[in-house]
């Protein structure tokens, strides 16, 4: 907008007024957070109204040449933002319009001026249409003067009630609405005051409880434990609080130290608006130990309240309709969590066996145990199909006990996708668990990967960005939207997704073997193997060890094929995915004993059946009837 000139450096549409030169956005004169790149789509898009501006300018506009991003994911996000912010939808856009594989186009009357016409309206004076001026030339200089004063006193009488009336207004709105520019928020873990390195668990366990009950009672953003857990005091100093929330990417923080003394635990916190470091508030909160789950409530009500002002009745009720969780039960339900969150999947199902035996109705004990048993169904042992009957029973319980835990229907979602084959009932579930919160990037997570094994790969994409937005520092955020790329066809993006994986966790073997995968399916068979090798030498499990295979049978080293396919043949103290021999068998071109391996895959319900839409490796088998059936078999195809 460099042509306009500085006297046109606001510009305004529908209730809308932009100050290109402060960077604001207002409504009504009310001042709107618009993150920095979506304002500067926002203000290309007003350079130009009514034409395209490609994705190619608005890559320059947004991220130097030098810079490294994704930029499909960073210009969706960017985009999305300034719709929200607009209130515009991009299915009927009102304001942004999408141009699809071009670019986007502002389809509003625009209105260029000065920063006088910003939307902010000045009272017309009374006295300036109070009479004809024929009227007072007909009376004489005292009766004009006298009626000129009553004027004067009725203008400024209605000039004092609008003032009242707004300084009322402003403050009733502060009295409702405190803060209620915060619309995401980040619960950093409670610092362990007790001077006992093991009740670390404790406060991980505690904040963890916090976060999930303001996700689910709230309408803010809330930000994964998987990306603040790495703020804790006691790993690293911790950068500056603003900085933690462009991190984030978060308007608040709650902080907070966490004391368990005899009989009683207390919780101080404080509340911070993450973009100006200003304190809002603070409180000290203190209960027995076989009362924290009201404890929780208090804090999360205490800190929804402060935010949101006057909480729903629905609301209300979500913060007081809790069950209280007896002491032994919560410390047993704490150490699961902290199992969990190391994968210790066997710990964390032996801690709450615990719990349930000392609380036998502890809902989300048997909604997080549900979970366990479907991610255990991958480790060594039995046949999975145990292990996903125990999770079923599990999430029925729990939903049974209480039908508003997402965990329980995310980990009955798991069941009817991967062990029963049920799509239709598998998706109500992972939907209805995101229903019950939308902050739950596990869920977004879970939801995308049933999408892209679906066959409905773009939607994936959405879902995938949504988690990653939630859960920022996320290792598992950026391999479900690597995955989800690769699926949609967008393969150079997945690889780009897998490659800043790898930078970040060069010790992480998913990463090494996802970029392997995308390497070999772009062609390049060198950096595929690479990728691959290092993912087996990290951890030899049986899927790097199959796709490891058929990498070296495209390259034509069918030799080394064949004893990776014999040493996963020989392997009987795991359970080995019939899908992954399938694999291999089919890049030696034994096709025959591929279906074969198919079929023992349905017989044992292998919950790999469920990425076949998805898998390379099966292309010579797409077109055999065989395969198909076994797709509708599994309930991947009609």
């Amino acid at each position: 907008m460099e042509q306009q000139s500085s006297a046109s450096k606001s510009v305004r549409f529908a209730t809308f007024a932009v100050d290109l030169k402060s960077g604001e956005l207002r409504k009504y004169g009310r001042k709107i957070r618009l993150p920095y790149q979506s304002f500067q789509v926002l203000a290309r898009l007003l350079e130009r109204p009514g034409e395209l501006v490609s994705r190619e300018e608005l890559r320059h506009i947004l991220w130097p040449d030098d810079t490294y991003v994704d930029f499909e994911m960073g210009l969706s996000s960017a985009v999305r933002k300034l719709r929200d912010a607009l209130g515009d939808s991009a299915e009927h856009p009102r304001f942004v319009e999408t141009l699809p594989r071009f670019g986007y186009r502002f389809i509003a009357p625009v209105n260029n001026g000065s920063a006088e016409n910003s939307g902010i309206t000045t009272p017309v004076p009374v006295a300036a249409t109070s009479a004809p001026a024929a009227t007072e030339s007909l009376t004489s200089p005292v009766h004009a003067s006298s009626q000129r004063g009553r004027r004067r006193s009725v203008a400024l009488t209605v000039l004092a009630l609008i003032v009242v009336a707004a300084v009322f207004t402003f403050r009733t709105r502060n009295r409702i609405f405190p803060n209620s520019s915060i619309h995401s928020l980040a619960v950093l873990p409670l610092e362990n005051l007790t001077g006992d390195p093991g009740q670390e668990y404790f406060a991980d366990g505690l904040t963890d409880a916090l976060t999930t009950m303001l996700a689910e009672t709230t309408n803010l953003e809330v930000t994964s434990r998987t990306s603040t857990m790495g703020y804790k005091p006691s790993q690293r100093p911790l950068p500056a609080l603003p900085v933690i929330g462009r991190e984030l990417n978060v308007d608040a923080i709650v902080a907070g130290t966490l004391v368990r003394s005899g009989r009683r635990v207390r919780v101080d916190a404080q509340l911070i608006d993450a973009r100006t470091d200003r304190h809002l508030w603070a409180n000290t909160f203190e209960r027995a130990p076989d009362d924290i789950v009201a404890l929780q409530a208090d804090l999360a009500q205490a800190i929804a309240t402060e935010i949101q002002g006057t909480l729903s009745a629905q609301q209300r009720a979500g913060f007081s309709n809790l069950r209280s969780v007896n002491e032994e039960a919560t410390e047993l339900f704490f150490r699961a969590t902290e199992a969990f969150g190391r994968d210790g999947f066997r710990d964390a199902i032996r801690y709450l066996d615990a719990a349930i035996v000392k609380q036998p109705d502890f809902a989300r004990a048997y909604a997080f145990r549900a979970l366990a048993y479907t991610q255990f169904s991958f480790v060594a042992g039995p046949p999975p199909i145990e292990f996903m009957r125990k999770a079923e029973a599990d999430a029925l319980k729990a939903i049974e006990l209480d039908e508003a835990i997402p965990d329980a229907h995310a980990a009955l979602g798991i069941v009817l996708f991967r062990f029963q084959w049920n799509l239709i009932k598998a998706e109500q579930e992972f939907r209805r668990s995101v229903q019950l919160n939308q902050s739950s990037a596990e869920g977004h997570r879970r939801l995308a990967g049933f999408l892209s094994n679906s066959g409905r790969a773009n939607e994936a994409v959405q879902e995938a960005r949504r988690a990653r937005d939630l859960d920022p520092l996320s290792d598992s955020a950026l391999l479900i939207l690597g995955i989800a790329l690769r699926d949609a066809g967008e393969n150079d993006g997945a690889i780009g997704i897998f490659q800043e994986l790898v930078r970040k966790r060069p010790d992480l073997a998913r990463a090494h073997f996802f970029l392997g995968v995308s390497y070999v399916t772009k062609g390049s068979l060198d950096d595929g193997i690479k990728e691959l090798q290092q993912a087996v030498s990290i951890r030899r499990a049986t899927q790097y060890l199959s796709y490891l295979a058929c990498a070296y049978a495209y390259s034509g080293e069918t030799r080394e094929t064949r004893k990776i396919l014999d040493e996963v043949e020989s392997i009987s103290d795991e359970f080995v995915s019939p899908i992954d021999v399938a694999g291999i068998h089919l890049c030696l071109g034994q096709k025959e004993l591929a279906l074969a391996s198919l079929e023992k895959a349905c017989e044992v319900r292998d919950p790999a059946v469920r990425t076949l839409l998805n898998d390379n490796r099966m292309v010579p088998l797409r077109s055999d009837e065989r395969f198909q059936a076994v797709l509708r078999r599994v309930g991947l195809i009609h």
